[in-house]
């Protein structure tokens, strides 16, 4: 099945090693978070969490840690989810609700400042754990934020994936744009899908016109280590989906470790 992934930013030159990423966040929980708006007096920050708390069963959710590596920090997010389904009685449609236990992989990788969260279900749980990484790290909420996908990381996507130097290369098989130029007409979003569409004249244009990129999906070149191409969705919010299935850990790694380089995350 996919993996969907959410991509944050640190700040950079602000990345602490490994270990010390771990220490701090050992234990980290929401309501952590609760009580640094309660403090602030934030009112639009404690809604977010009441709404929060009626899919994370009392805000319990918590950080432990997984292990250091030479690249990066890995812990866990546990947490109850509490759920809603529809189903059908006495001729009556009726909502009833579940509770699993949730655990998602996180990984800081510290030598770019990427921080990826696995496989979350709504994204307002994800942005909801940046901020209280970023209270934990640097006493401040506002510092990890959403990779954001800019005009030169379309660039720097379509030479890696096209380039003739791998044995097999990818394309650009779909992009999502937003207030781009068609037949003279400014429209609110264009998206056109074709295999090898970085090589047609419409996608030229209406990328050249286009006020904002909202997602690019591609097929990656060849790659040794996974011995396959791997089709990927990027957007504008820090998503990352994977729609290659069977992907191990180590896989994502390699796939982390491209894109960390391709958008020039990493420069040495």
């Amino acid at each position: 099945m996919p993996r969907s992934l959410i991509l944050f930013l640190l700040p950079r030159g602000r990345i602490p090693e490994p270990e010390e990423i771990l220490d701090k966040l050992e234990g980290a929980s929401l309501k952590e978070l609760r009580a640094y708006f309660e403090e602030k007096d934030d009112k639009v920050g404690l809604r977010r969490l009441d709404s929060l708390s009626k899919i994370i069963v009392g805000l319990n959710g918590r950080f432990s840690k997984v292990r250091a590596t030479s690249k990066d920090a890995r812990l866990i997010f546990s947490y109850l989810f509490r759920g809603r389904y529809s189903y059908i009685s006495g001729g009556e449609r009726r909502i009833g609700e579940y509770e699993v236990l949730m655990e998602h992989n996180i990984w800081v990788r510290t030598l770019s400042g990427l921080m990826v969260l696995f496989d979350v279900p709504k994204r307002r749980i994800a942005y909801a754990l940046a901020q209280l990484i970023s209270l934990r790290l640097y006493g401040d909420i506002v510092l990890v934020n959403p990779l954001h996908l800019e005009r030169s990381h379309l660039s720097s996507i379509e030479r890696w994936v096209t380039s003739k130097e791998h044995e097999v290369t990818g394309n650009i098989i779909r992009a999502t744009f937003r207030r781009a130029q068609v037949n003279g007409t400014i429209l609110d979003e264009v998206s056109i899908k074709k295999e090898g569409l970085d090589v047609t004249e419409a996608y030229f244009k209406v990328k050249s016109s286009a006020h904002e990129i909202s997602a690019l999906t591609f097929v990656t070149p060849l790659l040794p280590e996974i011995g396959r191409r791997v089709t990927c969705k990027l957007d504008n919010r820090g998503g990352l989906m994977i729609y290659t299935p069977n992907l191990r850990d180590v896989d994502i790694e390699v796939i982390i470790s491209r894109l960390e380089r391709v958008l020039g995350l990493i420069t040495s």
